[in-house]
Order: structure tokens, then sequence, then C-alpha cells
């Protein structure tokens, strides 16, 4: 079986967990992606990488589709998660919109449901939270509060597809 890492940038705790969940699975090593180098990669022939979207971007997509080309012979593997419910087309609008063609790809893209967390966010990203939900409770009638409630919708079963692929090339 080739060797796997896990990587991961989070901001707010739900990507980290559903890497520690797909690292758990399958019994391989979990890293947050601060600190480390391609080099340090050197040893596996799995490398999945998961992130936040932010405005349709996926944090560290830059980083990681230059890595994707320095090291072609790797299989890479990047999930994305985001408080956006998948529609019909958005799995893959997320996917144009970061691995656009003639451009590193990986080898398989998952979105993943995950949630909102105003406690841990940042000052900014707080802020432009604010002013989405006041535009949002208006067009929608939706309440105030509720819209700035934190939410939680992350999902293990989500993994099932990525884990199924992964022990299947992997083996």
């Amino acid at each position: 079986m080739k060797k796997i890492i896990v990587l991961y940038h989070s901001k707010t705790g739900f990507t980290q967990r559903y890497a520690e969940w797909i690292a758990e699975d399958l019994g391989c090593e979990c890293r947050p992606i601060k600190g480390v180098k391609l080099e340090d990669l050197q040893d596996y022939g799995f490398v999945i990488y998961g992130a936040g979207v932010y405005a349709g971007m996926i944090a560290g997509a830059g980083k990681i589709k230059n890595w994707m080309g320095k090291a072609s012979e790797k299989t890479w593997i990047v999930f994305a998660t985001g408080a956006t419910p998948s529609k019909e087309g958005h799995e893959e609008l997320v996917f144009q919109t970061n691995f656009r063609k003639r451009e590193s790809r990986p080898a398989h893209f998952y979105y993943f449901l995950s949630g909102i967390n105003y406690e841990k966010m940042g000052f900014f990203d707080r802020l432009l939270m604010r002013v989405f939900a006041e535009a949002a409770s208006r067009r929608a009638g939706v309440d105030r509060a509720t819209a700035l409630t934190s939410v939680n919708r992350c999902s293990r079963d989500a993994t099932a597809e990525l884990l199924r692929y992964v022990r299947l090339k992997a083996g």
C-alpha cells in the first residue's frame, strides 16, 4: 500500500475535523500544512489536502497546485469544506474556479458541507459574514440573529466516497 498523508488548512476547525476523520479511517498521518515543505512529502505516494472555501476560493490552492506540478508522480486528492450546501453543480463550480484547464489538477476532488463558527473567526471574517448575513436576511426574510448563528453540519459519512477511492487506488 502506498504511504498516505492528510494535510489541511483550517481557520475554524471544520476542515481539521474532516482531515482527522479521514486520517483515522485510513490509519495515516494528519498534519496542518503550515510549516510543511514539498520535500517533507517525498515518502508519500498519496497526498490528501483539505481546506475551507472562502469567497469561492480554496485556501492554499495555489501552493497545492504548485506542489502537484512539481510532484506529479504522487496521487493528489483535494477536499474543500464550506457552509454552502452542495446544490447541483456547486462542487463542479468550486473545482473549476480553483483548478482551471491547463493547471495542475488533483486526481479527485470532494466538497464537504461544514459550517460556520463565528466564535473562532477572525475580526475581518466576522465583519464580512455580518455584511452577507444582513443582505441575506433582507433578501430571504431570515431573522438577522438566525443568520449570524454558528452552525455545524459536518458529517463523517460524507468522507465515505473519498475513503473508498483512496483504499481502491492505494491498495
